[in-house]
Formats: C-alpha cells, structure tokens, sequence
C-alpha cells in the first residue's frame, strides 16, 4: 500500500474539525477504508496525531484518533490553504518527484509565505 498526500491531508483536517468534545475519529467515519486506515498509522508514526490501531497480520484495521500533536497542528497549518495544496501537488508532480514528508512541508511554508510576503 502507498502512502496517500490526500488522504493525509483530509484526516488531519477532519479531526482538527471534531474538537475536543467529540474525541475521536474512527475507521468506520472512513466507510473502513482499508488505505485510510494505513495512512492513519502512517501518521501515527510520524508523531502527528495520537491514534491507537488496532492490527491484524494484513496490516490495520481499525483506529482511534484522539487528537493532532503539536507537529500535527504545525503541518496542517502548513498544508491546510486550498491555494498552498494545489501548488504543492502540481509542483511534485510536474517535476515528476515523489512527495517527502520534510519536502511536502518546506515547500507548503515557501508557498505561504510568498501569499504572506510577496516579492518586491
């Protein structure tokens, strides 16, 4: 299984939508998923949110997501803009590059900042 930028991107902002009085979010919010369910350990690794898995020798197959991580909240404010995504796919792909977690991030920041400050 890959690792999916899109699905990444659209956990880390359904959770942040939960808030802290509906906790979690679950395998079954994602019509059980067997990808999203990867990709949910996937950030769970990486330290960007704070999820249990449960797993079976295929791979996993049920979560809970408890809540982003301070790095969690730090890259999705990086990637979060509709305008800073869209560049940064179309970069990666036009490029014909693979998507790095630190490559997705610095260049998510390049983008911002040029919407914040723009070049003289």
């Amino acid at each position: 299984m890959e690792r999916d930028w899109n699905i990444i991107r659209n956990v880390l902002l359904r959770l942040e939508e939960k808030g802290p009085e509906q906790h979690t979010l679950r395998a079954a919010d994602f019509d059980n998923d067997p990808a999203v369910a990867y990709n949910v350990e996937l950030l769970e690794e990486a330290g960007l949110i704070d999820a249990r898995m449960s797993k079976q020798i295929k791979g996993p197959v049920d979560f809970f997501v408890l809540r982003l991580t301070w790095d969690g909240h730090e890259f999705l404010d990086a990637i979060r803009s509709e305008t800073v995504w869209a560049r940064v796919r179309k970069t990666f792909t036009s490029n014909g590059l693979s998507m790095t977690f630190d490559l997705v991030k610095a260049l998510a920041l390049k983008y911002a900042t040029e919407l914040i400050l723009p070049s003289s």
